[in-house]
Parts: structure tokens; sequence; C-alpha cells
């Protein structure tokens, strides 16, 4: 089981993204951003704005790849209130994911006598 974390994410505000996230395999990603009127979850802490920026991109998370923007927006611009807490959440939850997929081919391997 390859298990990928973040490293590291820093604001790092160029002309288009306000973050760039750093992973363990070596890649990165630009997301957030640069200008937002009314900030992020982690600028605020508005519960209603948290509630209607989800409702407006649970598209994001239909790829389920925690590496693309959109994702990451999610997970660590509204998720905690601070950035240190989602980036701690989202390590988390990408392990407990990757550790089930794992767990569930094992299965499958075993029930099919491919072990």
């Amino acid at each position: 089981m390859i298990y990928i974390n973040m490293l590291k994410c820093v604001e790092e505000i160029n002309e288009s993204k306000r973050f760039k996230a750093y992973f363990s395999d070596g890649t990165t990603t630009r997301f957030g951003q640069t200008n937002p009127k009314t900030g992020t979850f982690i600028d605020h802490q508005d519960k209603q704005l948290k509630k209607n920026y989800i409702k407006r991109h649970l598209k994001d998370l239909e790829t389920n790849d925690y590496n693309r923007a959109g994702y990451l927006s999610m997970f660590l611009l509204w998720n905690k209130e601070t950035l240190k807490d989602s980036i701690k959440d989202l390590n988390i939850d990408v392990y407990n994911n990757e550790r089930r997929k794992f767990e569930t081919a094992r299965i499958e391997r075993f029930l099919t006598g491919k072990l």
C-alpha cells in the first residue's frame, strides 16, 4: 500500500492561486482564490457561508482525488477553523481511505483465491 500525505501547505500568492500544497510524492497543487470577496472558512469561520460553499462544490469531490484543487479547497479552506487542523484532518482521511481500499482489495483477492 502506498500512502501519500501532504507535507505542507503554504500561502504563496501568485496571480491565480492563494496556496500551494506539497505532497510526499513530490507533486504540488496550487489552489484557492487569491482575492475572495468573503474569504474562506479559515478566514472568517462563518458556518452559513461554509454550508453554502459545500453545497455549491460537492461535485469537486466526485474524483476522490485529494491532489486536485477543488478537493483541497473543500478540505483545507472550508473544513476546520485553522489550516493546520484542516491539514491534519485531510491526512487522516486520506490515510483511512487508502487503508480501506487496500483492505477491500485484499479481501476480494482472498475471496477469489488470487492471494
